[in-house]
């Protein structure tokens, strides 16, 4: 019963009629059994739980609370729950002994549901054999996804020296629900994800469909070899898959045909996700605020008069009578984007040529996306007279393009593992000053206590 009710959603069985059978020893009255290929892609296709899928739009969301683009005050203070104020004081414990990390279990539903497809989808009535083995390749995609963002929250940052034996996180590749569940090591997790990315691309549709972002396509799965690479720093492999993605895809949005906001002129209106054709695979946090205020370091990155994404990515809460600064549009009513994307697989290529020696490519890349972001007739292009500065000014030019995306938290502690960054990140709250210095172990979350208690193969994070 232990792995049921943690690393499984409910409505898949009913505990009470099963026990700790297999899956597909009896079908469960109510419960849902996929047998056509039809159903299969009804539940890729998902998009939040409900009594028959585990959802795939939902990832993770509190990475938010833990880097430098976010800063609380006393009117935004009120909006978060007592979990995110732990994040953000970097505590011990983030969650009680007995409640979930909704991070944790949103991704370890998914790695259950893909397994569940991976096993079974090629014996399914009803499709073509190519229907099957999209299917199968759709869901290594959305798997590899689950267990990148699981091993980069609950394990500290890829380092080749000590990879082989820093705990990951737990591999499940079946649908063994007594299936003991250890940690494997980071680079057992990392190995996992690039084997399930190589493996899907041949049979994965060459570009998105404008009506199905959230179907993996090949420039998908490149793109995310190309990121798992750059985490492994591994700049010669993460450049060829960023290349590779982009010859397959590389559409950028010009924000300055975008429209303005109704009510608030100066506020241009990006796209949602699933409308956006940037998207390479939706993916969306959970909400933790929806007022959830940008940090002065990350706003002094923009030149406010010329750079659209100062005024698209952030509201002035000055029109709302206040005076605490601007919050984050992507946190406020929307659907703050997390997966895949165009802008990022750039950033990717662009940093690879910079640790490559590339200055040049690298600005290339950098200044191509600049192109998309700065209002038409003015300079936007920027030089590098070295690949050392060239590196400075992607890292910044990531920081200012993936703001509130779930990247910063990530980047700050690979750029203080593999660059030796030195950066230290401080929140201020009334009750006091909190810091995590690099590569501290609470720049890694502990695993919930309740996930422990049932799984004790799970070994809790020194913190």
């Amino acid at each position: 019963m232990r792995k049921i009710c943690y690393f499984l959603v409910c409505g898949w069985l009913m505990a009470t009629a099963v026990s700790c059978k297999k899956y597909l020893d009896i079908k469960p009255k109510g419960a849902f059994i996929p047998e056509k290929t039809s159903d299969y892609r009804l539940l890729l296709d998902a998009t939040s739980v409900t009594e028959k899928s585990n959802g795939f739009f939902t990832t993770y969301g509190m990475d938010v609370m833990l880097d430098d683009d976010m800063s609380i005050n006393p009117f935004s203070l009120t909006y978060y729950n007592a979990n995110a104020l732990s994040a953000f004081r970097f505590a011990e414990h983030i969650y009680l002994d007995y409640e979930s990390d909704k991070d944790w279990e949103a991704m370890y539903n998914q790695v259950y549901t893909t397994n569940l497809v991976i096993a079974q989808v090629m014996d399914s009535k009803g499709g073509t054999d190519a229907q099957k083995r999209q299917l199968m390749a759709e869901a290594k995609v959305h798997r590899a996804y689950a267990y990148f963002i699981l091993v980069n929250l609950y394990a500290k940052q890829y380092t080749a020296g000590t990879a082989a034996t820093d705990p990951g996180v737990p591999i499940r590749k079946g649908l063994d629900f007594e299936e003991l569940l250890p940690r494997a090591s980071v680079a057992e997790v990392y190995n996992f994800i690039s084997e399930d990315l190589n493996t899907a691309i041949p049979d994965l549709p060459a570009t998105p469909d404008a009506a199905a972002t959230n179907r993996p396509v090949k420039p998908t799965a490149f793109s995310l070899l190309a990121k798992t690479a750059l985490f492994k720093n591994d700049a010669a492999a993460a450049y060829a898959n960023a290349d590779s993605s982009l010859k397959y895809y590389h559409t950028l949005v010009d924000y300055n045909t975008l429209p303005p906001n109704a009510a608030y002129p100066e506020v241009l209106q990006y796209p949602n996700n699933f409308q956006n054709k940037e998207t390479l695979m939706e993916k969306t946090g959970p909400m933790l605020s929806p007022v959830c205020y940008a940090s002065a370091s990350l706003l002094e990155m923009y030149d406010a008069a010329s750079d659209l994404r100062y005024g698209t990515y952030f509201f002035n809460d000055a029109a709302f009578g206040l005076n605490f600064g601007r919050f984050s549009n992507e946190w406020a009513g929307r659907q703050p984007a997390k997966g895949p994307s165009v802008p990022e697989t750039y950033l990717i290529r662009a940093e690879s040529s910079a640790r490559l020696g590339n200055a040049g490519n690298a600005m290339a890349d950098v200044n191509l996306l600049r192109s998309m972001r700065y209002k038409t007739g003015i300079n936007y292009t920027l030089s590098a007279g070295s690949p050392a500065e060239a590196l400075t000014i992607v890292k910044a030019e990531r920081r200012r393009e993936m703001a509130f995306r779930g990247s910063r938290w990530f980047d700050i502690r690979r750029y203080n593992a593999v660059d030796n960054a030195g950066i230290t990140v401080t929140h201020t709250l009334s009750d006091g000053t909190f810091a995590v210095v690099p590569n501290s172990n609470r720049s890694t979350l502990p695993i919930g206590r309740k996930y422990i208690a049932l799984n004790p193969e799970i070994i809790q994070n020194p913190r």
